[in-house]
């Protein structure tokens, strides 16, 4: 296994991704969304009166560890658990996509028959694929959320609610959790589009692989996690 012709298929591959224009715009917009919605979310709340009746707002099982703290407290917490989620649906959906265009794509293109005739094995070219499509969406998602860690220290969020953003839990979520979602979307995307030959077809299979994700999101959201 040659590191170089893996490089070469890294190198390759992230340029055939951008040259698509829907993988290049989102690649852009989502980890823009992802930075620009928690902050201006956060920052809105800034202006809410310390003190007040607590929020009603709150599911019942995130108001009853939050009780005691001051309403917009609770509510900068709240909001910043549910923002921790935004974080791993960049490395899902852009891994994912990439990956699901990559074999795809290149059977349509009738460009996989010369590739494969080169000297680079399957095994370096299934791992450069990989790397490819892994990488993108896991350092976007970093970017993004470095940008929004960045702007609550500048906004003076609650120690309670950067402690939700900037905590071990918030670490294993995002810098464990996420490059395993990562590296699950990548393995579906290359698999489904391993086995069928319309692009639209491998994302809509492979997007079965969110459905756990929106799961975790409405039990937050109803305060059953």
């Amino acid at each position: 296994m040659s590191l170089s012709r893996i490089i070469a298929v890294v190198d390759k591959e992230i340029h055939d991704a951008l040259r698509n224009r829907y993988i290049a715009m989102l690649m852009i917009i989502l980890p823009l969304l992802f930075a620009a919605i928690p902050i201006i979310s956060l920052t809105s709340i800034r202006q809410i009166p310390a003190s007040g009746e607590p929020s009603e707002e709150l599911p019942p099982g995130l108001a009853r560890r939050l009780a005691g703290l001051p309403p917009r407290t609770q509510l900068e917490v709240f909001l910043a658990s549910q923002f921790m989620l935004l974080f791993w649906i960049a490395p899902l959906a852009i891994p994912m996509t990439i990956a699901t265009y990559s074999v795809v794509g290149e059977k349509r293109e009738k460009a996989l028959e010369p590739l494969l005739a080169t000297p680079v094995t399957t095994g370096e070219l299934l791992i450069g694929k990989a790397i490819a499509a892994a990488c993108p969406g896991m350092a976007l998602s970093w970017g993004a959320y470095f940008i929004v860690v960045a702007a609550a220290y500048g906004i003076h969020l609650s120690p309670p609610a950067m402690e939700t953003l900037w905590g071990p839990t918030a670490w294993v979520q995002i810098f464990v959790l996420g490059p395993f979602i990562t590296l699950l979307a990548t393995l579906t995307g290359l698999i489904v589009s391993s086995r069928v030959n319309d692009p639209r077809l491998a994302e809509q299979v492979g997007m079965i692989v969110i459905l756990p994700l929106l799961g975790l999101i409405l039990a937050q959201s109803f305060g059953i996690l």
